[in-house]
């Protein structure tokens, strides 16, 4: 009985430690449109738990988070990385404290990906973290498509010349 008391008085010191982490204090990095990283959670801390911060999700394994600086647009995430090896999750926050994920990627197969369309410009946050405490290494790829300036002339030109045909 003494044993499962401090076993949860250090649980409990640990989770108020941990009281009021953003994920802005738990990011490694910081990423953008068209980035690419390479990382591997083994390498990591388990920071990303229902113990220190955030409220579900598979987060029981260690986590790798990158602040995403968001020029707006079509946003693709890629996580590249072996499952055999470890099966590891994405996830994409629109705040800075993970109450809930905006997408994420959780299937039980090689990769994930998580896609979002018209994606608003500014700052969001992407979280790796392996499913029931496995590690992996992986690579992150950042895709974002927005409309080139040239094709946006294209779209603007040829409205301009439907509108005058109608005449």
């Amino acid at each position: 009985m003494k044993k499962a008391i401090t076993i949860l008085a250090a649980l409990g010191a640990a989770s108020t430690a941990n009281a009021g982490l953003t994920l802005d204090d738990l990011s490694i990095g910081t990423l953008m449109g068209g980035d690419s990283v390479m990382g591997d959670t083994a390498l990591s801390t388990d920071d990303m738990n229902a113990d220190t911060i955030g409220t579900g999700g598979s987060w029981s394994g260690g986590d790798d988070v990158y602040t995403l600086v968001w020029g707006g647009g079509d946003l693709t995430l890629d996580l590249l990385f072996t499952d055999d090896l470890g099966d590891l999750d994405l996830f994409l926050f629109d705040n800075n404290n993970p109450a809930g994920e905006l997408a994420q990627g959780i299937s039980v197969d090689d990769n994930e990906t998580v896609e979002v369309l018209g994606l608003a410009a500014g700052t969001y946050w992407v979280s790796v973290d392996g499913w029931l405490g496995a590690s992996n290494s992986y690579t992150l790829n950042v895709s974002q498509d927005i409309p080139a300036p040239a094709g946006l002339a294209v779209i603007g030109l040829g409205g301009l010349v439907a509108g005058r045909r109608r005449r």
